[in-house]
């Protein structure tokens, strides 16, 4: 904003150098003003050509000045805002992952990944760097406006309305059209991704009932929205330049015709070459305040998805300017964490009342749950479809907060268990996600490479029956398995879900279906597996297939989110027809 005086002493020194050469060239006194303004900056008794020189040079040192000082602070602004983006980002993923599932999942992927990257990024580099932009040149003008209405008021009042109603009428017109294009833009580039990862995860699919050619055309008519909208935007920004062009043009004229009627030649052309000198600030400087308030408007739409993110984030915590990014941990004390023996935790889940009703529905998932667990014991959930036994396990690993009754892992809830206890808690899912990594990788999910043990990345695949297969038919554990494990089977990438729940050693294990698509043999590996971790590991089992938990130290049978009988598994069987059938039908 200070540079903007470096501008207005340049424009007046080129104002008195131009009525100067014209003084010297009719051979005639300069105007009044330029003697007392050459006289109060030390030059009044210098020869006029020389002091010509020296303020023509000194005109050109302030522009030119003003010019780098620019850049360079500019530069330095933008590095700023680019480096709170990346503190926004990482705010926002961390207030994101420590919200409960359901409002984790209120958002698709793909919407989710956009607001903590490029609407982050519209958010802060966009929207606040141009509107620093915006900030710096209306005060170039303010200054300049001020500056030359002490000069000649009329002039500069004429000047000053004629540029400004341009950029009004120009922003008024152009200015909504900025923001619905924004909106557009983001609508097609989301739904872009979302055509390509679906088409990409159901390819099989698509390839056998010949429905690529669907995803294609969807994929292309987005494409051809997010190109309308890029060239609309693309002339929107070259649009107000030529109109200014056009109207300096125009202003120059009727400014050069009017002083040249009223004024001597020698004060006319001063006011004309200050007018004009002027003008080459004002009208870049309206270019680039009109561009700044076009790109915040056009911003405006692509930062939504961030903004309401941020403020839904912002409702759900107590003291949202108190949460922030948790500081990263080198290596070392990592591994110091990571691979302690958990030493105070008590492998006992406590659950006592448990409901919970999903958004939406009407139908409680659960109805006053309770059970407790033994250390060492195996404990499983089983029952039909619906039952709520994976909903009652996510309770349990704290992923989702019940409405009514509590969880207790060590005496403590589950969140505040896993941060007192890192890897202390294992859990496998049904599905188990990949990353587009290495076997190394994967086993130690999240993990960074200096702080992942490779002995114990061995152990834990040999413990779920993958080991002997990696180190003869791959490259151990720099095989990569591709983009959601598609070069190992289902079976394959279930054992390295186990791996990877076993990578730690945990003292709590919770499985959710964690055998159905293994074949018998290996599901029978997997059973004797957790037999010889019975009496060290609490096992919290969720399954179908009966012959994984008929070991189980006890069985709990729901349905319909309520738990109908307990027990070892034939006490429940005799309590419960649907299931002894289930177990005959199985040959148990």
């Amino acid at each position: 904003m200070a540079t903007a005086f470096l501008d207005l002493g340049g424009i007046l020194l080129l104002g008195i150098v131009a009525a100067l050469s014209i003084s010297v060239f009719s051979q005639a006194a300069p105007p009044e003003i330029v003697e007392r303004a050459l006289s109060l900056i030390g030059l009044g008794d210098v020869d006029p050509i020389v002091a010509t020189g020296i303020l023509g040079a000194c005109a050109a040192l302030l522009l030119l000045t003003k010019s780098a000082v620019t850049v360079y602070l500019t530069r330095r602004v933008l590095q700023f805002l680019a480096n709170r983006q990346a503190m926004v980002s990482g705010r926002l993923a961390s207030g994101l992952l420590s919200r409960p599932l359901l409002q984790v999942q209120r958002r698709s992927s793909q919407e989710t990944a956009y607001a903590l990257t490029s609407g982050a990024g519209s958010a802060t580099l966009i929207i606040l760097g141009q509107s620093v932009i915006a900030i710096t040149e209306i005060t170039l003008l303010i200054v300049l406006s001020v500056g030359l209405v002490l000069l000649d008021p009329v002039v500069t009042a004429f000047t000053m309305i004629f540029f400004v109603l341009i950029a009004i009428l120009l922003h008024r017109i152009v200015a909504s059209w900025a923001s619905r294009l924004g909106g557009r833009g983001v609508k097609a580039d989301i739904q872009s991704v979302e055509a390509v990862q679906e088409a990409l995860r159901t390819y099989r699919e698509v390839t056998v009932t010949n429905r690529r050619s669907h995803y294609v055309n969807r994929f292309q008519d987005l494409r051809w929205q997010a190109a309308s909208v890029q060239s609309d935007l693309s002339f929107m920004g070259m649009l107000p330049k030529y109109i200014f062009e056009a109207a300096l043009v125009i202003g120059g004229g009727i400014l050069a015709l009017s002083q040249l009627m009223l004024k001597d030649a020698a004060s006319a052309v001063a006011t004309i070459a200050i007018f004009l000198g002027a003008g080459t600030r004002v009208v870049p400087s309206i270019l680039r305040l009109q561009g700044a308030l076009l790109t915040v408007r056009s911003a405006a739409g692509a930062a939504k998805p961030t903004l309401d993110l941020d403020a839904e984030l912002r409702e759900s915590i107590e003291n949202p300017e108190e949460e922030s990014v948790e500081a990263p941990i080198n290596n070392e004390r990592l591994r110091e964490i990571l691979y302690q023996n958990h030493d105070g935790f008590e492998p006992i889940v406590e659950v006592s009342g448990v409901s919970i009703t999903f958004p939406g529905s009407s139908i409680p998932a659960l109805v006053e749950v309770s059970l407790s667990t033994t250390p060492g014991k195996s404990l499983a959930l089983v029952g039909p479809t619906g039952a709520g036994k994976s909903t009652l396990a996510d309770v349990i690993l704290g992923v989702l907060i019940p409405d009514d009754g509590f969880v207790r892992i060590s005496g403590m809830n589950p969140l505040e268990a896993v941060v007192r206890w890192p890897g202390a808690i294992g859990y496998v899912p049904q599905e188990v996600a990949m990353a587009n990594g290495s076997i190394r990788q994967n086993v130690a999910l999240g993990l960074p490479e200096g702080a992942i043990d490779d002995d114990r990345v061995w152990e834990a695949l040999t413990r779920a029956h993958l080991a002997a297969f990696l180190r003869s038919s791959r490259e151990g554990l720099e095989t990569m398995i591709g983009e959601h494990g598609f070069k190992l089977s289902g079976g394959q990438r279930q054992r390295l879900g186990m791996a990877r729940a076993l990578y730690t050693r945990p003292k709590l294990l919770v499985m959710d279906e964690a055998t159905s698509a293994l074949d018998a043999e290996t599901e029978q590996a997997i059973v004797e597996t957790l037999l010889e971790l019975e009496g060290t590991v609490t096992t919290i089992t969720v399954a179908h297939r009966l012959a994984t938990i008929r070991h189980c130290d006890q069985v709990l049978y729901l349905e319909g989110g309520n738990v109908f009988a307990r027990g070892k598994f034939e006490e429940v069987r005799s309590q419960v027809a649907n299931f002894d059938t289930q177990a005959k039908l199985l040959g148990l």
